[in-house]
């Protein structure tokens, strides 16, 4: 990067980290445009802290270089917006919804820049598209005397307002996305373990919540707001665990100091009696992975299977907090392979899985039993460890072979819980240790399903 000053106060535009930020932004714009344009790294390091610092404030405009001017109008209305004020609730400090925020911005407004220079009727507005370009690039200079009035100012702040509106717009509903996504994960919460921040893959993370089956799902899960806080903790009581109260007994081990205060007498009386007053102490039990089996058979098709998929996000979601590993595999008349994220998984693991569960698609036959003996195999062979329920979502359309199922969740040692998504099956109620219907498909539903 230059050392060019840009139109901000405070930031230190020499630092090795603010730097670095100018950089990948445009190694992230590079990624999405399939190009290299060669912008000027103050502008995008501006765009960046405008979102994530907690009072950004520009210099005044008498400190403003000819050739910062474009950079500058476009900071100034940035900070004016009211889109960009209402959402710095989740940008500020948000290193990942920040860089969601500068890149698609800065990618949505060269192509607004673009597409009007090439297109627009008005000779004037493809010369101010052209004149805004240029203004943004690195080592660009101002136009002196007649030259400046190539694009007269009123184009200038026409084309200007536009772009940006439109950019800002488009950058809004992708950070949106990325910050859903984030909360799904275990990102921005606190106590939810190792934070998924996105930041290095987020070229990935834009294309992800640009596919319009994601952005769905996301949108169909950020209106739980209860999603984020279902954890399932078992626990025992043990001595040496963590006060959770107290009762009476005779375990010296646990006793409350000021027993110890009582005359021997007494005291000895309660110990004998088993009256003494004791801290109750447990301690939490560790959960095993949690293995989905999910329908994409034809009959899933549409909204079926789309609820699914946000029971999916959302049992990672819960995975992700309780620490747990998480295992998913489709399956229609064959089970299809076996999706592995680990509780320590990095950030581009779960972008992998969220991508393939988006490219599903309800199609094929359905052969409940194959997928049942096929998630029984992963336990036994060892694929899976410490698996002892098998979750499966269906609608049901199938027969079931009752035998060799049983057989087969008796050899793993595990538990299947059927959840059927607007149908009914007899045979597998009867072969399932907790067996759910659910018909409206709504947030009631999924929660019940990920509360279960």
């Amino acid at each position: 990067m230059s050392e060019e000053e840009g139109v901000l106060r405070g930031i230190d535009y020499r630092d090795p980290l603010v730097k670095y930020r100018g950089e990948r932004i445009s190694y992230t714009l590079k990624k999405l445009l399939g190009r290299d344009v060669q912008l000027n790294e103050t502008f995008l390091v501006d765009t960046y802290y405008v979102h994530y610092l907690p009072l950004p404030i520009t210099k005044g405009k008498s400190e403003i270089e000819k050739n910062q001017e474009i950079a500058y109008s476009l900071v100034n209305s940035t900070l004016s917006s009211d889109i960009v004020l209402k959402n710095r609730e989740y940008s500020i400090v948000n290193s990942a919804v920040s860089l969601a925020l500068t890149v698609s911005y800065v990618q949505n407004l060269i192509e607004e820049l673009e597409r009007i220079k090439k297109t627009s009727q008005s000779m004037e507005e493809r010369e101010a598209a052209e004149e805004i370009l240029n203004g943004l690039m690195k080592g660009s200079s101002s136009k002196e005397g007649k030259e400046q009035k190539n694009s007269n100012q009123q184009s200038m702040e026409k084309v200007l307002r536009q772009a940006h509106e439109k950019a800002m717009s488009k950058a809004i509903e992708d950070a949106n996305s990325v910050r859903n996504m984030q909360k799904i994960v275990g990102g921005n919460g606190a106590g939810t373990g190792s934070v998924l921040t996105f930041e290095g893959e987020i070229h990935e993370v834009l294309r992800l919540a640009r596919n319009t089956e994601i952005k769905k799902i996301l949108e169909f899960l950020s209106g739980i707001p209860k999603l984020g806080s279902i954890t399932k903790r078992r626990t025992t009581r043990f001595s040496k665990g963590e006060l959770y109260g107290y009762e009476e007994g005779s375990d010296i081990e646990r006793i409350v100091y000021s027993e110890l205060a009582l005359p021997d007498m007494l005291f000895y009386l309660k110990l004998a009696e088993g009256q003494l007053l004791l801290y109750q102490k447990q301690i939490k039990e560790t959960l095993g992975p949690i293995y989905l089996l999910l329908d994409k058979s034809g009959s899933m098709d549409g909204e079926k299977i789309l609820w699914a998929k946000a029971v999916a996000l959302a049992l990672y979601s819960r995975a992700k907090r309780e620490n747990r590993d998480f295992y998913l595999r489709f399956f229609d008349n064959i089970p299809y392979p076996l999706i592995k994220v680990q509780k320590n998984a990095k950030s581009k693991d779960v972008i992998k899985m969220i991508e393939y569960i988006g490219k599903i698609r309800g199609g094929g036959g359905t052969d409940i039993s194959r997928s049942i003996i096929s998630a029984c195999e992963d336990i036994k062979e060892g694929h899976v460890k410490g698996v002892s329920e098998i979750i499966l979502l269906t609608d049901g359309e199938d027969k079931i072979a009752e035998t060799t199922v049983r057989r087969s969740l008796k050899e793993a040692n595990s538990q299947l819980i059927s959840v059927m998504i607007r149908g009914d099956n007899a045979d597998l109620r009867r072969v399932s240790d907790e067996y759910l219907i659910t018909y409206k498909l709504d947030h009631e539903d999924l929660l019940k399903v990920v509360e279960s």
